[in-house]
């Protein structure tokens, strides 16, 4: 399995406009165009898995190494996991002393929610995707172990298809299910997870022109808006969305040395901060529009995603360099 050694500038530039997305997402513009820039940014979340996946992949075949690098990876993600449950824990009780706000939501359903579904319960819902990166870091550790790296690729098919069903298929059939059941671990993480790992698995076959993959990339960004319109809801991810983060992996994974500069650097250094991060400062800035009086005016809502990544990015760029200076092991 070949292991790409050289840097990818173009992953981390891709990595920067997911993360800026995200923010875009959750914290929507006001009318049409908050709706068009979620249904087009569906791709960053899937993205996130792929990259993750895609590092997977190790050219050592020594099994002791493989589980050290596995290991590395898992308490890396747990460490991220831990330090954003506290973080947003505070948040919460913060947010119960001042603004009176309940959070105390532990039953048995919201457990098990939470273990089997990575459905937070008191930190933001932002952060199933955390709590389901973890998980696949270990079942793919498992997976590795097992020596079932080859099955991947039906893995990855299965869990589309099964996406493909609980989601749009369902809604077609006139059904409502839960995005939980498979916006998740094992359906969603497993499908995009793998993806990335069976891009880097058969990287040197899949080379295709870059015209060829922007095309497809700017035709099936466009045809989110379509889907969009005539699904009438969101389902996390779109059914052109698989086409379109493919390809836009693709691009990234065959052109390392392109789009060097600020929105690389902001996807190599801030991107997991910033997803971590962007829910306090939204909420924070919902607070201070109520307290100001502007919380439904129109040019203020429009303003406030702009202020909310500023701000997303300031926080970022200050506990960055925070943790570099003093070696706080955030990052692993």
């Amino acid at each position: 399995m070949p292991e790409i050694k050289q840097y990818n500038y173009c992953l981390d530039f891709i990595k920067g406009i997911a993360c800026i997305c995200v923010v875009f997402m959750h914290c929507e513009f006001p009318g049409l165009l908050g709706t068009a820039v979620q249904a087009v940014s569906r791709f960053c979340v899937p993205l996130f898995f792929m990259v993750s996946g895609y590092f997977c992949c190790f050219a050592v075949t020594d099994s002791a190494e493989i589980n050290r690098k596995m290991t590395k990876k898992i308490k890396h993600v747990g460490k991220i996991t831990l330090y954003a449950c506290l973080a947003y824990i505070l948040f919460d009780v913060v947010q119960y002393f001042v603004f009176g706000k309940n959070f105390f939501g532990w039953n048995a359903k919201t457990v098990f929610d939470m273990i089997v579904f990575n459905q937070p319960i008191i930190v933001a819902g932002q952060y199933w995707f955390l709590f389901a990166l973890l998980y696949d870091y270990l079942l793919f550790a498992l997976v590795l172990k097992l020596k079932m790296e080859r099955y991947v690729g039906f893995f990855v098919v299965f869990m589309v298809a099964m996406y493909l069903v609980g989601a749009q298929g369902m809604h077609l059939l006139g059904h409502h299910v839960p995005n939980m059941f498979y916006r998740n671990f094992l359906i969603e993480g497993v499908a995009f997870f793998g993806l990335g790992y069976w891009i880097h698995s058969n990287q040197l076959k899949l080379k295709f022109s870059n015209i060829a993959l922007i095309s497809v990339v700017i035709i099936f960004s466009l045809l989110c808006f379509v889907e969009r319109y005539l699904m009438g809801r969101d389902f996390g991810v779109n059914v052109v969305t698989f086409p379109q983060v493919f390809c836009l992996f693709l691009y990234a994974v065959n052109n390392p040395n392109k789009h060097a500069g600020v929105l690389q650097i902001i996807g190599k250094r801030y991107s997991m901060f910033v997803y971590i991060i962007h829910p306090i400062v939204w909420h924070t800035m919902e607070y201070v529009y109520g307290v100001c009086g502007v919380a439904s005016n129109i040019i203020a809502l429009y303003v406030l995603p702009l202020i909310v990544v500023s701000i997303t990015l300031l926080v970022s760029h200050i506990i960055y360099y925070a943790k570099n200076s003093t070696h706080i092991p955030i990052h692993g």
